[in-house]
This record gives structure tokens, C-alpha cells and sequence, in this order.
């Protein structure tokens, strides 16, 4: 059955949810990144959740090494080579001259490389450009006492699949000349720098062949910033680091110094630009009260640089012995950085104490910081509790804080501790997952960041909790009873904010069950259906509160902007993007979806889930005719949802068939607008909906030259297309078909049968015409003579819209203010328009094709319109006559409710003289005389000459009346007429004297 709405409501109605969209979905654009929450020189506020499922991190894996690795790490020395490899899922460990790498994924033996030194530091770097052959994708770089060699590796993964690595061995190496390469690391375009056990920085450089004075390996030296005036002081550099670009090459020196190189634009080159050597007296100044950074107790351990993902306000964190963080800019901070992005300074801007520290036997001032790591927000810091044990300390951003206080919350952050056995050798983060900082974003399809612990004991892996997984382990944890105990959530509803709670409420009503990763380390757990049912209970107990957004006199709960803010993350990857992207395959024009075809299929998956949740809870969809505003938001929401997810399918079924003829089918200038679209315009705008029109019209072309069956076609469009393009499209195109070939034999009995059965189609889909489709088919029956046709089509259209005449009594309420009316009236209005246009062409047609419409026709024609049941019509076709000075033709036609709408206040002089002329037309002469003699009194601006004429032909019209009955009122009429004439005539008289 076909949708009762007409094309206009849906615009109109998915252009209201957009924008409802937008103003909820404000609030993830005012959440702030890291960088602008330094609103103080310092900071050290956390958040220590004691509830295990709602802590910021979670164990969730962990397994050992193999037989043959636990025997052989027994024999591992504190400063042997270990770590892991994320890039190609190893951990690896050396014992002198042999590298043990481990495969944690598939968990299988260990392979082991081996040397003929003792190796004493591994790196793994992506591999240079046209070096290699095509599936060498990373070089391992291994440094011994003797010598440095660069194996070539081959990596594989697909989704679904195991992966596979192969090593090669290249012969490319080069003496370490006595230094002995303990850190190296690589930029993205595979530049390596090695750092030996003497403090001195290296690079590495590898050729594809020899050259006559280079060989295929080589090193060289990279120079450093004295730290003293005379240069003497030997201070070893500790540490190193690149930025993500590959640009900028840190250095971290024995004595908290650091220094900042330029590597170029292109990552080629090598510049020192500055070293911060007062790095401890920056740091006192800013937390002046700080045991942390006195005396003994400061000492930088490590550097990390930072992506501008997570902040533009800082490139670097150092991380102290004590684990605190230190941020810092390399430009100059408050300033512009340089279009160029090249360092200029290296600038201390924040510093942050760690959390308390876990008390032991002994009492402990600061953590003992042993290992760590920052990335993206996320700190994991090993502290050394005593010989033989460790913890983890953790930490991350307070996302909730950010969302619901924004910069006046300061910088929070949530943190816990995690036990850990063995001797860590490694921490590094699984790659693979985006970094988002809003997690409040976040599907729990989605994969969640995880982190990887390597020690002695094996491998551990660590789950960093968004918020909806805490969501989720706290329903898990209550069980069914979520009614009775549902203030053991207004904890975490105050943390995050009623809006944003009530939106991962939805996340895990809507949740689908995609795998995301090929690595099962990284699975999501299912969302339960006792989780299903307990997030909604709470948006029924928890979300019915007012919303803070809410501006009176419209108000709107929680659940409702939490929807709101749901969808508005679901479709914000494509929603503002172009909808298709064009490729040239030889003499072949390909299209394809700008946003993968996968993430769009994803989407389409969660808001066909919302729409069955919408179903099935009227809390949140009324089914009932909505009354307040926000139902009626809602039932806007629910179609754009829907309207959306049809989309997605149509615009895959369009590229999925023979996409370039299609739309080279089109005219030019909707080609165009195809190309340029995004999925917004099409969706919520007039053009855009006749750009789907048009679409569909080529698209059922194409289905129609592959099936030829009518029925055939609309059940396949149906079926993958649902209403976006359906039987009512089908019906359409058949009838524009039959136009068209009647422009082919114009004028003959075929042509007119082939109108007038087009017409019986059309107006069987009156309802979902849209306008600018109506326009051009009435200028093609207007074109080919029938203009009766093109009448009553039009008015069908309008008739459709408003099929018990609504707006009629709205005109007649002199049209209140903020009536709902008013919408359907505007809707209205461009149909009238279109008939008075072909009214107007009528009654002085300007093309051959509209004179070649017989004067009968042209009668008919008026008659068609006159004889329309719209009184709301009549009066603006009427209205319109007289504005283009057409009221002559129009009395003479005599109209129903002409007199009326003549009469109707407020006086008008245009319509009371045609309104007089109406009278005398009809032979009612004492009516002519009555509205001319009031004309002649109207307290407006008139000449006295025209009121002397209206008076004269008032008196003209009042003799002419023959009727006893009006003679003695006539009389009397024309008594004070003759007294006013003489009246004007002296005044005028006086006027003409006077000048």
C-alpha cells in the first residue's frame, strides 16, 4: 500500500528532523579536545570508579608463552632486547645471539632468528618505497654488537582470515662500528634512527643497488645542541621519538633536556631548531606546591609525540619517573603555528601529577615508574611496587567531564590500577581501531581501543571501557531487576549527562552484530537481550526528565535529544558527504559511494533496528496522531530514519546496476547536481527530491529494458528499494512514456487517447506528484493543446494535499499566526500558481502550442478550475487575477464566489470597482450604485476627479434601476449623491481659485 503522504510532508518533515539534528548535535561539537582543557598552568583531578564495570580499564584477556619460550626467557637479562611488534602481531624477545618472535594472535610456536653476535636492540619500520618488491611491507631492523642488518618482511591480514608474514633475507647491513643500537624506531615513509647505549643518535639508510661510492647500507651520525656554552658537557640522549608525519624527531637527554629536530617538508632532511634545558624549572613554577618536581624527585624517563587527533595545543608528552606528564607545543604557544608546520621553539605548557599512589609494606611518596606508554589520551604507566612486583597504572580522558562542563571542567581524567605478573618486557596498543576522543560516539559494534602487556609470565591484553561498555557491564551486573534498581545508575547518568546517557541507552537497544575485526582478541561481546530490555527501562525511568537543551514553550525530554543525538553519530560519517565520486576507466565513466559501501550497509543495519524498536515502544514512537511537539518530532525522526535507510538502498541498487548509463540519462544540469549532492540535499530539499524523482524515472528505464514486465519491475524495486522508489514511481514513468509518444502523433485520436489515459494514471498517484515533476507535465499537455488536462491534474495534486480543505476555514480565520495550516497552505499555493499560469497563457497564450488550443478547450479549461471544491483556491486564483490587472476577464467569466470574495474585508479599491463593474455586468444596478457611492467616500487618498466619477456613475447606475421596490431607496441615493457632487464640484472650484 502506498504511503499517504505527498512528496512536500516528507521534504518538509525530514528538513525539520535535519535540522533538529543539528541543533542537538551541538553538543558533541562543543566538546573540547585535551589541548583546551589547560584552563590552569596544572592539573591532577581523577575519577577512580571502585564499581569494576564501570573502570576505565579491564583485563580481558591474558595467556602464556609457550614451553619452549618460558624456558628460554628464563635466561632474559634486564636490558636484553624485548618488546613487541604490533604491526605484524609479535612479541619478541632476544637472548644473546638469538630472537625469539612470538605469534600472540594465532598463539603458535615461536620462530627464531638468529645471529652470529649477541643482538642488542630490534626495530620494526615501514618499508622505503621502490626498495622492495610490492609485498614487502615493513623492515625488520636487528642490531647486534658487530653490526646492523635490515630483513625485509612481507605481512598480510584480511578480515576473516589468518594472517600470514614471511622474512627475507636481504644482505643489507652495515658495521655498528663498537655502537651498540639499543632503540629504533621509523618515521610512516620508513626513515630509521637508531639510538646506541653511548647517547648517541644514528640513521640508518638502505639502498635498493650499491653505487660507486655508496654502499647498500650505511650510517651516519646525527649532530646534537650543546648543552653547555663551552660544549663540554657530555650529555647522553635517553630517548627519542617521531611525530606522526614524519617531520620532527625528538630527543630526551640524561638530564631532562630536549631537543627538537626539523626533518623537512618531505621527511628527507635534517634540522635542529631548539632544546628546552629548563624543563624542571618550568614545571616548578607551574605547581609551585608539587613535591613531584623538587630536587632528586624529577627526572624525565620517557617521550611520546601526539597525533592532532587528540590536540593541536601540544605535539609531545614527557613522562617523569613519578609518572607525571609534562605537554608540550613546539611552536610558539598561543601563536598561529606556521602554514608550513615547522618547529620553532619547544615550549612547556601543562603539567599533570599522577594518581595516589598504591600504598605497600613501605611507604611510598610517588609511583616508581619503570615502563611507559601514552598514545592517543591514554597513559599506561609500570610501577614498580617492589622486587618482585608490579602494577599498572592507568589513565585516560574523563570524556564525561568533557561533555557535560566542557573547558570549565578542567582537565579529569578516569583512572584505575591493574595487577600484572612477571618482568613487563612491553606495552603497545593493537592497531586497527580509529581514534576517537569522543567515545561517547562510539557503537559498541565498533571496535574498542585494546592494549597489549607483554612479561616474562605471556601476553596480556587490556580492554580500554567506552562508555557504552560500561553501560553495558552495569546492566550485565544489576541483571533484570533494572526497575528496582535503577539509582544504582544515576551515578553514571550524573558522569556522562542525562542526553548522552540515554543516547548509549539506543546504542544498545539498536546494537547489530557486525564483526569488526579479524582478530579475536578485539571482539565486542553481544549485546544481551536482558541488556536490550534494561536500557529501555531506563530511558522509560531515567529519561522522561526535561532536557537542559529545551527553549520554552516547546520542551522535550532526555530520551527524545538522546535520540536526537543518536542518530545524529550514526549518519555524521556521511550525512554532509558528496553522495558518489566519478573515475575514468579508459573510455569507461565509473561511479562509486564517496563513504564505503560497508559503512553504509552498516548504518542502514542500526537505523532499520531503531525503526523496529521505534515500533515496538510507543514511549518513544507514538503511534497515535501526535499532539504534542515532541511527538511530533518524533514521528519527524522516525521517517527521516526510514527515508534514510530507503535511500542507502536505492542509491545501491543504482550503483550495483549499470550506474554510468543511468545517470547519463539524465539532463545535464541534474547530472551535475547528482554529482555534487550530498546525502543531505537530496534527502531534505525540494531539488533534491526532484533529483530522486528523475533517478528513479532513469532507473526504472534501465529495470524496465532488463525485465520488460510492468509487475516484474515493481516488485524488484520495490523489494530493494522500498518507498523511495516504488509502484507509485513505476505508475509515473508509464505515464511519461505515454506523453511522450504522444508528442509523436500530435493531433490525432491516438495522441488524445494516449493523454487522456495517462491523466486516469496520474491521477491514481496525485499524492505523490512532487510539484516540480507536476510542472513538467503540464507544460507537456499544455504543449500538445490539452490544456484541460494540465488543469486538472494540477488540481487533482492540490486536491490530494489537502482532501478535506483545511486551509479554506484557515482563510477564513483571516490566517492566525503559527497555525499548523499555514504549511499546508504554502504547499498549496505553488499549485494554484501553476493553474493560474496556464490560466493566464489561456487568456493571452504566448506560444504556438497554447494557441493552438481551441476556444472551447480554453473554456473548458476555465470551467475545470472554476469548478474546483476549494474555496481556499478560488480566492487565490482570484486574488492573483486581480494583481495582474486580469479582473476584467475575470468578471466577465462570473465565477462561483466571486461576489463574496469581491466584497470580503478589507475594502480593497481594486476589487470594489471591479466588484461595482460585477453589478453592472449583471444588470444589478442598484448593488453597482451602492458600492460606487462608497467608493466615492473611502477615507483614502483619491483625487477629487475620481471621486466626482465614482459619484457620477453611482447616480448613472441608481436611475437605471426599474424596480418599484428599489425606486423609492434609489431616489433617495441619487438626492444625497447630487448634494455630494456639488459639494466636490465647490471644493474644486475653491482649489482652482486659490492656486
Amino acid at each position: 500500500m502506498l504511503d499517504q503522504k505527498f512528496p512536500e510532508q516528507k521534504v518538509q518533515a525530514a528538513h525539520k528532523a535535519s535540522d533538529t539534528l543539528e541543533r542537538i548535535g551541538l553538543v558533541d561539537n562543543n566538546i573540547p579536545n585535551i589541548g583546551d582543557l589547560f584552563t590552569a598552568s596544572s592539573s591532577g583531578l581523577y575519577n577512580l570508579p571502585e564499581r569494576q564495570a564501570v573502570q576505565p580499564f579491564l583485563p580481558k584477556h591474558a595467556f602464556t608463552l609457550p614451553p619452549v619460550a618460558l624456558e628460554q626467557i628464563k635466561n632474559w637479562k634486564l636490558g636484553d632486547a624485548a618488546g613487541i611488534l604490533p604491526e605484524i602481531n609479535r612479541a619478541y624477545f632476544a637472548v644473546e645471539n638469538r630472537l625469539y618472535l612470538w605469534d600472540y594472535v594465532e598463539k603458535k610456536d615461536v620462530n627464531t632468528y638468529e645471529e652470529t653476535d649477541r643482538i642488542v636492540g630490534v626495530g620494526l619500520v615501514n618499508a622505503k618505497a621502490d626498495i622492495f618488491n610490492p609485498e614487502i611491507t615493513h623492515v625488520l631492523v636487528v642490531a647486534t654488537t658487530t653490526r646492523v642488518s635490515v630483513i625485509a618482511v612481507a605481512f598480510k591480514k584480511k578480515q576473516g582470515e589468518p594472517h600470514s608474514l614471511t622474512f627475507y633475507r636481504t644482505e643489507i647491513f652495515t658495521s655498528s662500528s663498537g655502537a651498540q643500537m639499543k632503540t629504533i624506531i621509523g618515521t610512516k615513509n620508513g626513515r630509521i634512527f637508531m639510538l646506541s647505549e653511548l647517547g648517541d643518535v644514528w640513521e640508518l639508510e638502505y639502498r635498493r643497488e650499491e653505487g660507486w661510492f655508496t654502499s647498500r647500507c650505511s650510517k651516519k651520525i646525527l649532530s646534537s645542541m650543546a648543552t653547555s656554552f663551552f660544549g663540554t658537557t657530555h650529555d647522553p640522549c635517553i630517548d627519542i621519538a617521531v611525530d606522526e608525519e614524519g617531520r620532527v624527531l625528538y630527543r630526551l637527554f640524561e638530564s631532562s633536556s630536549i631537543q627538537v629536530s626539523y626533518l623537512g617538508d618531505d621527511g628527507l632532511s635534517y634540522t635542529n631548531i631548539a632544546k628546552n634545558t629548563k624543563i624542571n624549572d618550568a614545571a616548578r613554577l607551574m605547581s609551585p606546591s608539587s613535591p613531584f618536581f623538587e630536587g632528586t624527585n624529577f627526572k624525565i624517563s620517557s617521550i611520546h609525540s601526539t597525533t592532532r587527533a587528540e590536540a593541536r595545543a601540544y605535539q609531545l608528552v614527557a613522562v617523569t619517573s613519578t609518572g607525571c606528564r609534562l605537554y608540550f607545543t613546539h611552536f610558539k604557544y598561543g601563536a598561529n603555528p606556521p602554514a608550513d608546520g615547522r618547529p620553532t621553539t619547544l615550549e612547556l605548557v601543562h603539567v599533570r601529577t599522577p594518581p595516589a599512589v598504591q600504598q605497600t609494606s613501605e611507604t611510598r611518596p610517588f609511583p616508581t615508574v619503570t615502563k611507559s606508554l601514552y598514545k592517543n589520551g591514554v597513559l599506561l604507566l609500570v610501577d614498580k611496587l617492589s622486587e618482585t612486583q608490579q602494577s599498572i597504572i592507568t589513565a585516560c580522558p574523563n570524556v564525561g567531564l568533557m561533555a557535560t562542563q566542557g573547558r570549565q571542567g578542567g582537565f579529569g581524567e578516569f583512572s584505575n590500577r591493574l595487577e600484572a605478573q612477571g618482568q613487563i618486557l612491553g606495552i603497545a596498543e593493537m592497531p586497527g581501531t580509529p581514534f576517537k576522543l569522543n567515545e561517547l560516539a562510539s557503537q559498541p559494534s565498533e571496535p574498542a581501543r585494546h592494549f597489549l602487556i607483554f612479561s616474562t609470565y605471556g601476553m596480556s591484553v587490556v580492554v580500554k571501557q567506552r562508555p557504552v561498555d560500561m553501560l553495558q557491564n552495569l546492566l550485565t551486573s544489576v541483571g533484570p531487576n533494572v526497575s528496582a534498581q535503577s539509582s544504582d545508575f544515576l551515578p553514571f547518568f550524573e558522569i556522562f549527562g542525562l542526553i548522552h546517557s540515554c543516547a548509549l541507552c539506543f546504542n544498545l537497544a539498536c546494537h547489530t552484530s557486525n564483526l569488526v575485526s579479524g582478530i579475536e582478541l578485539q571482539a565486542s561481546d553481544a549485546v544481551s537481550i536482558p541488556v536490550v530490555k534494561g536500557a529501555t527501562l531506563l530511558l522509560e525511568t531515567l529519561g522522561q526528565s526535561p532536557s537542559v537543551l529545551s527553549t520554552p514553550p516547546a520542551v522535550y525530554t532526555n530520551r527524545h535529544d538522546g535520540l536526537v543525538l543518536f542518530i545524529n553519530r550514526l549518519i555524521a560519517p556521511f550525512w554532509n558527504q558528496k553522495i558518489v565520486k566519478e573515475s575514468v576507466q579508459g573510455k569507461d565513466v565509473k561511479y562509486s559511494t564517496v563513504v564505503s559501501r560497508n559503512e553504509l550497509i552498516s548504518t542502514q543495519q542500526t537505523l532499520r533496528k531503531l525503526q523496529g524498536f521505534m515500533d515496538l515502544n510507543v514511549s518513544v514512537y507514538p503511534q497515535l496522531e501526535p499532539q504534542t511537539a515532541e511527538e511530533h518530532s518524533l514521528r519527524e525522526l522516525y521517517e527521516l530514519v526510514v527515508l534514510i535507510s530507503e535511500a542507502i538502498s536505492f542509491l545501491l541498487f543504482l550503483l550495483d546496476s549499470d550506474a554510468s548509463k543511468i545517470i547519463k540519462n539524465l539532463k545535464p544540469e541534474s547530472q551535475a547536481r547528482f554529482k555534487a549532492y550530498t546525502y543531505k540535499d537530496l534527502l531534505t530539499s525540494g531539488n533534491g527530491q526532484a533529483l530522486a524523482s528523475e533517478l528513479s524515472m532513469a532507473m526504472i528505464d534501465e529495470t524496465m529494458a532488463r525485465y520488460a514486465n510492468m509487475d516484474i519491475v515493481i516488485d524488484v524495486l520495490e523489494q530493494r528499494c522500498g518507498s523511495f522508489c516504488n509502484g507509485s514511481d513505476v505508475i509515473l514513468y508509464k505515464a511519461i512514456k505515454q506523453i511522450d509518444a504522444a508528442k509523436s502523433e500530435a493531433n490525432t485520436m491516438p495522441s488524445r487517447d494516449a493523454l487522456t489515459e495517462s491523466l486516469k494514471l496520474l491521477k491514481r498517484i496525485a499524492i505523490h506528484i512532487p510539484y516540480e515533476k507536476l510542472q513538467e507535465i503540464a507544460k507537456d499537455y499544455s504543449s500538445q493543446g490539452a490544456l484541460v488536462l494540465a488543469v486538472e491534474l494540477v488540481l487533482t495534486c492540490a486536491k490530494a494535499r489537502d482532501p478535506h480543505n483545511l486551509t479554506t476555514a484557515y482563510l477564513r480565520e483571516s490566517c492566525p499566526p503559527n497555525d499548523p495550516r499555514a504549511d499546508l497552505f504554502n504547499t498549496k499555493q505553488k499549485f494554484y500558481d501553476c493553474v493560474f499560469q496556464l490560466l493566464k497563457e489561456a487568456l493571452a497564450p504566448s506560444s504556438s502550442a497554447t494557441q493552438k488550443a481551441t476556444a472551447s478547450q480554453k473554456d473548458q479549461a476555465f470551467q475545470t478550475a472554476f469548478s474546483f471544491d476549494d474555496i481556499a483556491f478560488h480566492y487565490y486564483i482570484y486574488e492573483k487575477f486581480v494583481e495582474e490587472k486580469l479582473g476584467q476577464h475575470l468578471i466577465r467569466l462570473n465565477p462561483p464566489h466571486i461576489e463574496v470574495f469581491l466584497r470580503h474585508e478589507p475594502v480593497s479599491l481594486e476589487r470594489y470597482e471591479l466588484l461595482a463593474d460585477y453589478y453592472r455586468l449583471n444588470e444589478e444596478y442598484d448593488e453597482a450604485a451602492n458600492v460606487l457611492q462608497l467608493l466615492g467616500r473611502l477615507n483614502i487618498d483619491i483625487s477629487i476627479d475620481k471621486r466626482l466619477e465614482y459619484f457620477t456613475r453611482a447616480n448613472v447606475c441608481a436611475k437605471s434601476v426599474t424596480a418599484p421596490s428599489k425606486e423609492f431607496e434609489m431616489r433617495d441615493l441619487q438626492q444625497r449623491l447630487d448634494i455630494w457632487i456639488k459639494q466636490l464640484q465647490e471644493e474644486k472650484q475653491l482649489q482652482m481659485s486659490t492656486a
